[in-house]
C-alpha cells in the first residue's frame, strides 16, 4: 500500500485522520475514527489472517452479530 495513499499526517492543515479507507477495486476497508480505541479493518480472510499473524499489531477478530 505503501504510496496508494498520502499520509494525512504529513499534511498540518488535517486535523484528523480520514474515517474511511477504501482500496480501489473495493476489495478492503479501514474504519477509524479519531476518538476511537481502535480501527477497524475488513477484508479478506488472507488479509485478515495476515494482521492477526503479525506480531507487530495488536489484533482481535470482532464476533458477527446479526
Amino acid at each position: 500500500m505503501t504510496g496508494d495513499a498520502p499520509s494525512p499526517f504529513d499534511n498540518p492543515d488535517v486535523l484528523y485522520t480520514p474515517s474511511n479507507l477504501w482500496a480501489t477495486d473495493r476489495s478492503w476497508v479501514v474504519c477509524t475514527d479519531y476518538d476511537l480505541w481502535g480501527t477497524k479493518v475488513c477484508g479478506s480472510r488472507p488479509l485478515i489472517e495476515a494482521l492477526l499473524g503479525d506480531p507487530e499489531i495488536e489484533a482481535v477478530r470482532l464476533p458477527w452479530t446479526s
